[in-house]
């Protein structure tokens, strides 16, 4: 049995538009600040980083809402 940490779930349209949603906001926001702070910083490599990870739990966390599962 796989533990709901590690599972899926299929997503109804209405998941997949959000989750669509989610992806599109965080590349215009990265878009922007790669914008406004150009070249390659450590601090930029957090900021993508943490970009990441934020938007990998916003992705998850949609699953979580029954009306965005198939």
């Amino acid at each position: 049995m796989i533990n709901a940490l590690f599972s899926t779930v299929p997503l109804s349209t209405e998941g997949a538009n959000k989750m669509l949603s989610i992806r599109v906001g965080f590349s215009q926001l990265l878009e922007t600040l790669d914008y406004i702070l150009p070249g390659n910083s450590r601090e930029i490599s957090i900021i993508r980083t943490k970009l990441e990870e934020a938007s990998f739990y916003a992705v998850k966390a949609v699953r979580n809402y029954k009306e965005n599962q198939a």
